[in-house]
């Protein structure tokens, strides 16, 4: 692809997104480390352990997340915005939203958090919801949309260079 006013503004989010996953690596083990003392032994272990599988589960899907976001950005470097490569990295992301939806519902039922469930907590230090499962759901459903949207864009492109 030709050299344009975007392709620097594509190089920076390549060179962010490669900081956050450097950073959320590190953080997710450092977390991991803290918390596995070797004191956790008994009863409450494997709710411990439950625990951190979610929370490594969880937070690989969103270094996933930035990986093919990545990937999209140097497809689009390289080849331009319309190629299958991008569909799939687009359906990547919409199943790790999808992972990430499982895992913040496995973590409300398991831990009993829909015991104090709140909609929506208007209070004194903000405003909390305990909803953020949607987010990730509603997410996961827009980016199947933009990979469909996608998918039939190459369709008529690579129609459109058979054609001419």
């Amino acid at each position: 692809m030709k050299e344009n006013k975007y392709n620097s503004m594509a190089r920076f989010l390549i060179i962010v997104m490669n900081v956050l996953m450097a950073f959320g690596a590190m953080l997710t083990v450092t977390m991991i480390a803290s918390t596995m003392a070797p004191s956790d032994i008994g009863a409450s272990n494997r709710s411990h352990l439950v625990n951190v599988l979610l929370l490594l589960i969880g937070t690989a899907s969103l270094i996933f997340i930035l990986y093919s976001l990545r990937k999209i950005l140097k497809s689009v470097i390289k080849e331009g915005p319309f190629n299958m490569c991008n569909v799939k990295s687009l359906k990547n992301i919409a199943t790790s939203c999808f992972v990430i939806t499982v895992c913040y519902l496995v973590n409300f039922f398991y831990n009993n958090q829909f015991k104090s469930f709140s909609l929506i907590d208007i209070g004194p230090t903000g405003i909390h919801t305990d909803t953020e499962f949607l987010i990730f759901f509603f997410a996961g459903c827009f980016v199947l949309v933009l990979a469909q949207i996608y998918k039939q864009a190459v369709e008529v492109k690579e129609e459109n260079d058979y054609t001419v």
